[in-house]
């Protein structure tokens, strides 16, 4: 198991920053946790600090932009209503 730091940013029409939160997850390897965003998979997992806990993705999601390495990942997310968000992920060693 690998510990993943991810940060999601809610944005406004105007692409403005209007919430962000993030958390701390464990996931079997980083491989893996890039295989279910690429693939759009909601996967519940609790916060292994503090209380955020919820899916990876937004269940009916559109996932658009993802770039990633070794250690990063982020792309934009679109929910059923169109609200559009950032996704960061760090690997955390």
């Amino acid at each position: 198991m690998i510990k993943v730091i991810e940060t999601n940013l809610s944005l406004d029409d105007n692409e403005n920053i209007v919430d962000h939160q993030s958390r701390v997850i464990e996931v079997e390897s980083w491989e893996d946790y890039i295989e279910e965003i690429k693939e759009n998979i909601s996967v519940f997992r609790k916060s292994i600090s503090g209380c955020l806990s919820g899916y990876t993705i937004s269940k009916k999601s559109e996932i658009s932009n993802i770039i990633y390495d070794e250690f990063h990942l982020s792309c934009d997310t679109y929910n059923s209503a169109g609200a559009k968000s950032k996704k960061l992920a760090y690997k955390n060693l």
